[in-house]
């Protein structure tokens, strides 16, 4: 059964945002995959307790930098190929804030990344894929957040092109 979810995300900055959007379009071409923002998912709750908006002006931390530690794909549909990153106190106080904001229990994401494609794919063309993409930077810079209405879980393509950004807000330097 799928529900509607208020998602907050972690949204790259130029340069990093500009070749991670590259790369989706290319993919998606490539594979008729659907589109979407590039993105670190902190968390997602199913309650609208607080609105997005509101939630967002509550934040007030400085841009985050995280390490990439290469290209990765998994089974999972929302982890087709996706570009791993090392957390750091920075973004788990983020994720803090942002639930308490929310007044909705949050946890930092386990293993933080950026989806490059959303496609079901045999497991030895994933794997190809993720040994040829280098990237040109070993860091990330994300400078906003967003808040992103969305189906959960998503699944398919149509799911993805569902989603909304309601809000962003920027991360000042």
């Amino acid at each position: 059964m799928k529900k509607k979810a208020i998602a907050y995300w972690l949204l790259p900055a130029k340069p990093e945002r500009e070749l991670f959007c590259e790369i989706v379009r290319i993919l998606r071409k490539e594979f008729r995959a659907p589109n979407f923002e590039p993105h670190l998912t902190l968390f997602s709750t199913a309650k609208d307790q607080q609105p997005p908006n509101k939630v967002l002006k509550q934040i007030s931390l400085r841009p985050i930098r995280l390490t990439a530690s290469g290209v990765a794909f998994s089974s999972a549909f929302t982890r087709t190929l996706f570009v791993r990153l090392k957390s750091s106190p920075l973004l788990r106080k983020l994720v803090t804030d942002l639930g308490r904001a929310a007044k909705s229990p949050a946890k930092a994401p386990s293993d933080p990344h950026v989806s490059l494609l959303y496609k079901k794919l045999p497991r030895a063309t994933k794997k190809e894929l993720a040994a040829v993409m280098k990237l040109p930077f070993r860091t990330v810079v994300f400078d906003s957040i967003a808040a992103v209405r969305c189906v959960s879980p998503s699944r398919t393509a149509a799911d993805v092109e569902s989603w909304r950004i309601l809000g962003k807000k920027s991360l000042p330097r």
